[in-house]
């Protein structure tokens, strides 16, 4: 597998300039009672890792620090705004560009950091406009939509790739969104710790069938882009 922190500034230089590369993206957030507050960061790891390595990709050092949005105010998140977030992308993005890396996969385990990657990737044309990026979160980029936060399904993922569970602390919670666009999940279910489902009945075989379908679906995706 490539590994940018592995290489040498020649082995650069070596590099097929066609082939992307993926920069993993995460959060320090909360995850209820029963999930570390660095899943999503393990997340992005582990299947940036595993589809890089499938695929033929470079793989790029994670960036821990993403978007504290609406679970901001649960103890222990630590993240960035919006705004800093994006402009952490727009650079990165265009130093990568600047070596002739152009295809790039922002690949995250929060949902939260679509808005700022987007915002980068406008950011970042007005300096380099041959760039070609895009922006996955590791579940819904692979077909699973009914992922939710520290609920069952990223429970079980959890338990795929070897983050910290603690099954017997997990509680349940459902949050019925208003219709309106919240800024705060904290402000409505202070207690909850932003569960949002029902992890008590994680399945781990689930979780396995999970891990293998995503690295399976993304891989080929990444294969389709090294050939376009």
């Amino acid at each position: 597998m490539i590994e940018w922190i592995r290489l040498t500034t020649e082995e650069v230089q070596t590099l097929d300039r066609r082939l992307p590369v993926i920069i993993p993206l995460g959060l320090i957030e909360a995850h209820g009672s029963h999930l570390s507050l660095g899943l999503d960061n393990n997340a992005a790891d582990y299947f940036s890792r595993r589809v890089a390595e499938a695929a033929g990709a470079i793989l790029a050092p994670t960036l821990y620090y993403g978007f504290a949005d609406a679970m901001r105010e649960y103890s222990g998140t630590i993240g960035l705004t919006v705004e800093t977030l994006s402009l952490v992308i727009r650079d990165i993005a265009v130093m990568f560009c600047q070596q002739g890396f152009n295809k790039q996969i922002y690949f995250s385990g929060h949902g939260g950091n679509r808005l700022a990657c987007e915002l980068g990737f406008h950011k970042a044309w007005e300096q380099v406009p041959d760039l070609q990026p895009v922006y996955w979160n590791y579940w819904t980029e692979a077909g699973f939509t009914q992922i939710h936060h520290a609920d069952k399904g990223e429970t079980e993922i959890a338990l795929a790739i070897g983050s910290i569970v603690y099954m017997d602390r997990a509680k349940d919670y459902t949050f019925k969104k208003p219709w309106h666009l919240v800024r705060s999940r904290y402000q409505f279910q202070p207690e909850s710790g932003g569960t949002n489902g029902f992890p008590t009945t994680a399945d781990p075989a689930e979780g396995e069938r999970m891990r293998d379908e995503i690295v399976l679906r993304l891989s080929e995706k990444v294969r389709e882009i090294i050939n376009a």
